[in-house]
Order: structure tokens, then C-alpha cells, then sequence
């Protein structure tokens, strides 16, 4: 008689963390909009008008700005 109370306790048990388990949302994993490159990738993400973009991203876009500015 132990053993079948035992295994309801065990079933109950399961029951609760799967219950658990759907409830727990997963992280969003955020990337560089112009690369994608995760957050693990990057040294910093950077939000500008609701867009991430990596450091990286925006080094080179800056050095793009300032060669054509020279090049004026």
C-alpha cells in the first residue's frame, strides 16, 4: 500500500514541475539588427530608434561616415 501512494506523491511531484516548466518563459536571445551577432558575441549592444546594433557595427558605419565626408 506504501508503494502506490509513493508513486501518486512521485506523479503529483512531475506534474508540478512540468506545470513549472510551461510557465517559465525563455529569454529572448537579442542581436545586432545589421550583423546579427548575439549579445554573447559583442562587447556592447547599442539601441538607437528602436534598432540594436553592436559596437562594431557602428565603428564601421562611422568610419564609412568619415571617409566620405574626407572624400567631400
Amino acid at each position: 500500500m506504501g508503494d502506490r501512494s509513493k508513486r501518486e506523491a512521485e506523479r503529483v511531484e512531475l506534474a508540478r514541475k512540468f506545470e513549472e516548466a510551461k510557465n517559465t518563459l525563455p529569454r529572448q536571445l537579442i542581436r545586432c539588427r545589421s550583423c546579427r551577432k548575439s549579445e554573447r558575441e559583442v562587447v556592447v549592444l547599442i539601441e538607437m530608434g528602436g534598432f540594436i546594433f553592436c559596437d562594431e557595427c557602428i565603428s564601421a558605419a562611422a568610419q564609412i561616415v568619415a571617409e566620405r565626408k574626407a572624400g567631400r
